[in-house]
């Protein structure tokens, strides 16, 4: 990360993540943030904050000696393993600064949080001078109501932005904040007072009062909507020690218009880091690989693996994007990763294939059941070795082949390489190819479908599966639930209809060709033809 905070600059974007703190030194800069779990402390150099994920107080101080003996140890680590007690003996032992998080945070949101920070200050330290973002907005927006403000995205399951809480926030700001549901029962009652509802339709201030049983303070809100009536998100104002100001409902009127127009914005313009990331992955027109490395610091020629994942649309994929990231990272450091349409892709550096593999196949399970996927399995296609940055557009091409390949097969392993899913991969571009031209089409073909089409027959069910048993009628019989006399008489028929001799080596080698070709071609819309 180029751009350099302090870390108490990185605690206050953290806000109501952050349980407790003890450090030696909360000015200190802090330039780069990294997340690892159990399985890959090492004392290798790593970044100035350390999120730490299930790594308890004796395997965190085996990690800090090791690392305090090769010169290594970060200014501070975020944990919730650890206590306040025993990061005092931390700090004192190490020098390392010690972040309490929250035990109902989610490490993604951290992280999150965390990058955004780094972004906001790159944004600042920038030679332009930049419009208005969401953190701008919240600060005057929060200076205009007195309130503490929050900006959700259209799901309400993400906070965008926020203002600091000063130690003022309710259940329901906490643990929205926290990427958590809020109370259910208050909750219940924000629907049943129709306060969702009035976000979606938008252009309304919504004004809830206090609610002392649920020690829920008062709010206002409004939906954000774009230009042509889309839902991208809402402005909620918490009343905090001080009641809201008398023009709160003009001032979050002009929020909605403002915030409006930095959420399109930012729909269609992504970040600096996350286009960069996009044109490696060879989106844009591609990128030049040491101006790349430079900026994502990652050395240009190191030897990594390309992994792609798809099976879900482009909403559900940007929906698990950050939860990506998160296990990406915690599995190797360094790792990239970032979303294009309805694929997300992961760079990792690595010698070999197996370890990388293993993960994948792991990676692609933790979201089996995830509410954003509404019941799609991700599946995963791998491709190794890729040599280095320069190569990363070719890997993902590749990457797309596999899951081309795989995606529509319920047959298909939900992790596969290039190397094992080659014939899937050859066979079905060979077909695209011969699928999309017209004169090839074999007329004895049509007309067994066309036959089955006006007489609700099913020759070509049983020419298909006759074929792919070899030519064994029994087996063929069996596969499709029918006796084999009637399997029989259906290939006859079929020959007499098409022309075709299924005794002949040649024709059914055609036939087959012909008839996944035809499979094929059912697939297209018109747009892609």
């Amino acid at each position: 990360m180029p751009s350099r905070l302090s870390l108490d600059d990185v605690i206050d974007a953290l806000d109501t993540a952050v349980d407790w703190s003890v450090l030696v030194d909360s000015s200190v800069p802090i330039e780069s943030v990294a997340i690892l779990d159990v399985d890959d402390l090492s004392a290798e150099p790593t970044a100035d904050v350390v999120l730490l994920v299930g790594v308890d107080i004796t395997a965190t101080q085996a990690w800090l000696r090791e690392a305090s003996d090769a010169g290594t140890v970060p200014a501070a680590i975020l944990t919730k393993a650890v206590d306040s007690g025993s990061a005092r003996g931390l700090v004192a032992e190490f020098g390392v600064g010690v972040v309490g998080i929250h035990a109902r945070a989610r490490w993604d949101r951290v992280l999150g949080l965390a990058h955004g920070a780094f972004d906001r200050a790159r944004d600042i330290a920038g030679t332009e001078p930049a419009d208005i973002d969401l953190a701008g907005l919240v600060a005057l927006v929060a200076q205009g109501t007195g309130g503490l403000v929050s900006i959700e995205d259209a799901t309400s399951a993400r906070v965008l932005a926020y203002s600091p809480s000063n130690g003022e926030a309710d259940d329901l700001r906490v643990q929205t904040i926290l990427g958590r549901e809020g109370p259910p029962t208050y909750l219940a009652l924000l629907r049943k007072w129709g306060v969702f509802d009035a976000i979606r339709r938008g252009g309304e201030v919504v004004d809830v009062p206090d609610h002392p049983e649920e020690a829920m303070r008062r709010r206002m809100v409004i939906g954000v909507h774009s230009g042509a009536g889309r839902h991208l998100g809402s402005i909620w104002v918490q009343e905090g020690a001080q009641p809201l100001s008398d023009d709160a409902r003009e001032v979050l009127t002009g929020a909605a218009a403002v915030a409006s127009r930095i959420l399109t914005r930012e729909m269609e313009s992504p970040t600096a880091e996350a286009q960069l990331l996009q044109r490696l992955f060879g989106e844009h027109g591609g990128v030049d690989a040491s101006s790349a490395g430079a900026y994502l610091r990652w050395s240009t020629d190191e030897q990594s693996v390309v992994i792609g994942l798809g099976g879900a649309d482009a909403t559900a994929m940007a929906a698990i994007s950050g939860a990506l990231r998160l296990h990406a990272s915690a599995f190797a450091a360094s790792a990239l990763t970032t979303v294009i349409s309805d694929r997300a892709y992961v760079l990792v550096p690595a010698n070999s294939v197996e370890p990388v593999t293993r993960w994948a196949g792991t990676l692609v399970t933790r979201f089996d059941g995830d509410p954003a996927l509404d019941g799609a399995r991700l599946r995963a296609g791998v491709v190794f070795p890729v040599d280095g940055l320069a190569a990363v557009a070719s890997g993902r091409a590749e990457v797309d082949r596999v899951l081309s390949a795989t995606l529509g097969s319920p047959e298909s392993a939900r992790v596969t390489t290039l190397a094992q899913a080659r014939t899937a991969v050859l066979l079905g571009e060979i077909l695209d190819v011969l699928a999309r031209r017209d004169d090839l089409v074999d007329p004895r073909i049509t007309a067994l479908v066309g036959y089955d089409a006006d007489h609700s027959s099913q020759l070509v069910e049983s020419v298909r599966a006759f074929l792919d048993a070899h030519g064994n009628v029994r087996d063929a019989a069996t596969r499709i639930g029918i006796h084999a006399n009637t399997l029989r008489y259906r290939i006859d028929r079929a020959q007499q209809v098409s022309g075709l001799r299924f005794d002949d080596p040649a024709d059914r080698l055609l036939t087959s060709i012909q008839l996944a070709c035809a499979s094929v071609r059912d697939g297209y819309s018109g747009a892609d033809r």
